[in-house]
C-alpha cells in the first residue's frame, strides 16, 4: 500500500512538472523592460556605434563576399514543438535604441530610452545576424530622430549585444547582415538551406509581432513570384504563416528546423469595388537562395 501511495505521489509530481514545461511569459518584464534598461546601460558605457557612425559605411549595395561558418543542415523531421524549441534559441530581437533629448512645452527634456524592436536570426555562432535592410536602415536614416545611440541584438535569455558593424546590405532584396561580439560565447546558429522551397511546403516562423515576443506561427508556401524593387528584379515566396510589424527580419523555417527564407513585407489585398473591404493579406518572404548569393558573391 505504501508503495502504491508513493508511486501515485511521484506520478502527480511528474504530471505537474510536465504540465508546466512551457511557462506563460511576461512580454513586458521579460523583454520590453529588459530591452530598454540594458540598452541604456550600453549607451551609458559608451561602447556603442551610433547611427551617425554606422551611416558612414552603410550602403544600398556594393558589398563583397562574406566568410560565414554555417551550421550543418538538418535532415530529421521535427514536431512543431521541437521546431519552436530549437529555432527560438537562434532567433533574436533587433532594435535601435536611444534618448531623443526632446524638450516639451514645460521645458522638461525626454530622457527615456526609445526602442523599436524587430526580428532577426543567427547564422554564425561567432555573432553574425540576419535581419531586413529596412530594419538596419531604420537605425541609420536621418528620419530616425529618437533612437540613434545604439543598434542592439538581444537573445531569448535577455543577453544583449551592441551591433559593431553592418557587414552587408541589399536594398533590393531587403536583407542586412550584422556583426556582434559575443565575447567568446558560441551562439545558437540556424542552418540555411541551399535549395529553394516549393509551393505547398510547410513553413514555420518565430518572431516578435507588435511586441508579442517569440510568437510561433505556421503555414505553407503559397506562391513564388518575382517583382521589381529598388530598380532590380528579385524573387519572393508568399506564405500563409502569420507575421506582422515587429516580425521584420525573422527566419522562415522548414519542417527540419532549417532557414528557408526571411520575412520582408505584408500587402493588404482589397476588393476592387470597395477599398475598405480586405479580402486577403499577401505575406512576402525572401528565399534563402537570395541570402546565400549575397553572402557568397556580394552585390
Amino acid at each position: 500500500m505504501k508503495n502504491i501511495i508513493k508511486s501515485l505521489f511521484v506520478l502527480v509530481i511528474l504530471t505537474s512538472f510536465l504540465a508546466q514545461g512551457q511557462r506563460f511569459k511576461n512580454n513586458i518584464l521579460q523583454y520590453k523592460v529588459k530591452l530598454s534598461t540594458k540598452a541604456e546601460k550600453l549607451i551609458d558605457s559608451g561602447n556603442v556605434v551610433s547611427a551617425d557612425e554606422m551611416a558612414a559605411t552603410f550602403k544600398d549595395d556594393g558589398y563583397g563576399p562574406l566568410d560565414v561558418n554555417f551550421a550543418k543542415i538538418k535532415n530529421k523531421k521535427l514536431t512543431p514543438a521541437q521546431i519552436y524549441a530549437s529555432v527560438s534559441e537562434g532567433t533574436v530581437i533587433v532594435s535601435s535604441a536611444g534618448r531623443c533629448g526632446e524638450v516639451n512645452e514645460q521645458g522638461v527634456e525626454c530622457k527615456r530610452i526609445h526602442t523599436y524592436p524587430a526580428s532577426g536570426y543567427i547564422i554564425d555562432s561567432e555573432g553574425i545576424i540576419v535581419t531586413n535592410y529596412h530594419v538596419a536602415n531604420g537605425y541609420v536614416t536621418k528620419y530616425n530622430k529618437t533612437s540613434r545611440d545604439v543598434l542592439v541584438v538581444m537573445l531569448k535569455d535577455g543577453t544583449i549585444f551592441p551591433v559593431k558593424e553592418i557587414l552587408s546590405a541589399d536594398k533590393s532584396n531587403d536583407l542586412a547582415i550584422l556583426k556582434i561580439d559575443p565575447k567568446g560565447v558560441k551562439l545558437p546558429s540556424l542552418p540555411v538551406v541551399k535549395k529553394d522551397a516549393e509551393i505547398g511546403d510547410p513553413v514555420f516562423i518565430v518572431s516578435h509581432p507588435k511586441q508579442y515576443y517569440y510568437t510561433f506561427s505556421s503555414g505553407m508556401v503559397t506562391d513564388k513570384f518575382s517583382e521589381i524593387n529598388a530598380g532590380k528584379y528579385r524573387n519572393l515566396m508568399a506564405i500563409s504563416a502569420d507575421f506582422a510589424a515587429g516580425s521584420s527580419g525573422a527566419a522562415i523555417i522548414d519542417q527540419f528546423g532549417n532557414v528557408m527564407g526571411t520575412v520582408t513585407y505584408t500587402k493588404t489585398l482589397q476588393h476592387s469595388d470597395d477599398d475598405s473591404k480586405t479580402q486577403m493579406v499577401l505575406k512576402a518572404t525572401i528565399p534563402a537562395s537570395s541570402l546565400l548569393k549575397l553572402i557568397k558573391e556580394g552585390n
